[in-house]
């Protein structure tokens, strides 16, 4: 439904979509619902509107959806359009409705994500939720909205409605339905941490660990950070090794035979020694790792570990620790995460041969390395890391940037480097024309950067 109807709706070509489930079982022997889809192509009332019809509901809409939405239903519509009209990223809402359910409804502009329809089902069902309905309406305007009707499985309610107990547990696909207290998750937790979730996932909606988060092995946060971190392996994993040195030593830099002979070795090292697919795998036979590493990511940029030493420090932690505690917070919370060294003597311990622990040490080496970012910022179009250049092997890159940006969205990754202050310069597009010749553009991504800088 992604790749075929939602991916790609345009003003002149937009699809709308209404999903029910249903309340009964499929059979007495299947304790499974069923679950239909309906996919109908939009007839606009006004396909191209202009100037202040643009923002006019009644203008931009599907003719069905106007003949079958209520008062409140386009009030609220109207609200979600205006509001992603003046801006970037998505607009994220909820409500509750009379009949216990929360409405969660999530407005973008059309085309600025990919498969992220099916990736807030995997969203709700990792926080033991269900969908009795899911509406996605397109508007003329180029706006997309997501409504979704959210309540708790029935697993989950069972544990809601009981006094919890004093260890955690979860359910059978590993999704949490205790909090680190072993009190049970109400929907309102669950719904709020849908929200700041669906923010991360509009990024990043699918990347090669999605199948550890459907099976609740990952959490969001843990599977985005482990795509971001595998890409920076990619780029920066050291792999040309003190030979390398020693040849650079030999070879005259003002000889061009020598300077493309280097440069020839240096691509075939970083290509042949440890492929994307060999970080991957290193990566996945390593999630425990993975988790710790992530925790101590946290620690740093989300979690506020120190202790209050002022007056306006001590009232900052007491408002904090009256406001409501997110279900993520909690997740970190259940076990203290490890220091820089206690991390260095676990990827030693734990990895089996040189290759896996030089592959984990350089995820340990971004987290040393990242001094601000935007990751759990509430709305965002891409993740951004600002970059110490400590790690940049001299070797390979013997003038060191000033500056270092590391850019990851849903369909491209970026560097922006700069080696004063204030630096005049441009943006670079790499275009790819299919995925092969974008496999071999990525390889050569910051290298050409660095080199235009």
């Amino acid at each position: 439904i992604d790749s075929e109807f939602l991916d790609v709706s345009v003003p002149e070509r937009a699809f709308r979509v209404e999903s029910y489930r249903s309340r009964g079982k499929v059979s007495k022997s299947l304790d499974a619902s069923l679950r239909t889809y309906f996919i109908n192509r939009c007839d606009f009332v006004n396909p191209t509107p202009k100037d202040d019809e643009v923002s006019d509901i009644n203008q931009v809409s599907d003719r069905t959806f106007l003949a079958k939405a209520t008062p409140g239903v386009l009030e609220l519509y109207s609200s979600v359009i205006a509001k992603v009209l003046s801006r970037t990223g998505p607009v994220i809402v909820s409500d509750e409705l009379p009949s216990g359910e929360h409405r969660v409804v999530i407005g973008y502009r059309q085309r600025s994500t990919q498969g992220y329809f099916s990736a807030l089902s995997d969203l709700y069902h990792y926080y033991s939720m269900f969908s009795s309905r899911k509406y996605v309406e397109q508007f003329s305007n180029g706006v997309t909205i997501i409504s979704m009707y959210l309540d708790l499985a029935k697993h989950a309610k069972r544990l809601a409605a009981g006094s919890g107990s004093s260890s955690n547990s979860s359910s059978s696909t590993g999704s949490p339905v205790l909090t680190a207290s072993g009190a049970p998750v109400s929907i309102d937790d669950s719904v709020n941490q849908i929200k700041r979730e669906a923010s991360l996932l509009f990024c990043i909606p699918n990347t090669p660990f999605q199948t550890l988060f459907k099976t609740g092995e990952l959490s969001v946060q843990e599977t985005v950070y482990g795509y971001v971190v595998w890409i920076f392996a990619q780029h920066f994993l050291n792999r040309l090794g003190s030979e390398y040195a020693t040849l650079v030593d030999i070879l005259d830099p003002s000889d061009p035979a020598d300077v493309e002979v280097l440069s020839k070795l240096k691509k075939r090292l970083r290509q042949e020694t440890f492929t994307r697919e060999l970080i991957l795998d290193i990566m996945l036979r390593h999630r425990e790792l993975l988790k710790d590493l992530y925790a101590h990511f946290a620690n740093t940029h989300y979690v506020q570990a120190d202790a209050p030493t002022s007056v306006a420090d001590h009232l900052a932690s007491r408002l904090q620790d009256d406001l409501h505690v997110s279900l993520s917070m909690q997740r970190l919370q259940d076990k203290a995460p490890l220091s820089t060294e206690d991390l260095r003597v676990k990827i030693t311990r734990v990895t089996t041969n040189d290759h896996d622990a030089m592959v984990m040490r350089a995820l340990l080496d971004f987290n040393e390395h990242v001094l601000k970012t935007n990751f759990y910022q509430p709305t965002k179009v891409a993740l951004s890391f600002r970059m110490d250049t400590g790690f940049l092997p001299a070797i390979e890159y013997p003038t060191k940037p000033y500056g270092l940006f590391l850019v990851v969205g849903n369909e491209f990754r970026g560097f922006h480097v700069r080696f004063q202050d204030v630096a005049r310069g441009g943006i670079r597009i790499v275009r790819s024309r299919n995925p092969e010749a974008f496999s071999i553009n990525q390889r050569t991504l910051f290298d050409e950067n660095y080199s235009l800088a």
